[in-house]
């Protein structure tokens, strides 16, 4: 009876040992893929706040990712259009018209991660990741070079997308192996 009594106590702390070392390892998985991005802080910050991030894989990972980017995507997309419709100078509408093409570009391209995540194509994600990070770059690029300066706070909202989007890529280089 003292053999079982001393097997099961030994089973039970193994398997509480194994449950807390896959926690840990979850951890530093975020750990791991923030630690490769552009902009660490944003990407710790985003995949924390998101409670499917504990326990995730790196594909559910790239889920959440692909989710977050998708709705501040819509959100920069809004902001471009209302700074269209309240923009009275027309080099402004001008820009802001091609920013809200490129930004449309993006949600589109966006959209289309899951697909690919889900196919495990990992290439056709990093390449559409990287076509949907061209959107707010592209966006901020006419700006770059004559007034009038592109709205501070579109310009915020831009570099947020972009580091966003910059998770997926590290998530998809890293699924690529």
């Amino acid at each position: 009876m003292a053999v079982s009594y001393n097997s099961a106590i030994f089973l039970i702390v193994s398997l509480l040992s194994i449950s807390f070392t896959l926690t840990i390892v979850k951890a530093d998985l975020v750990s791991d893929v923030c630690s490769k991005a552009q902009k660490p802080a944003l990407c710790l910050s985003a995949l924390n706040a998101d409670p499917r991030s504990k326990g995730a894989n790196l594909e559910g990972l790239a889920t959440i990712s692909i989710d977050i980017s998708q709705k501040n995507a819509q959100t920069v997309r809004d902001l471009v259009n209302t700074l269209l419709k309240q923009g009275t100078d027309p080099k402004l509408k001008t820009r802001y018209d091609s920013c809200l093409e490129n930004y449309n570009d993006a949600v589109d391209d966006l959209g289309e991660l899951p697909g690919f995540l889900k196919s495990k194509d990992y290439l056709g994600l990093n390449v559409h990741a990287s076509a949907a990070f061209d959107g707010p770059t592209t966006c901020d690029d006419n700006f770059s070079e004559t007034p009038p300066a592109e709205a501070p706070q579109l310009k915020d909202a831009s570099d947020k997308l972009q580091g966003l989007i910059d998770i997926i890529l590290v998530i998809s280089n890293l699924l690529k192996g």
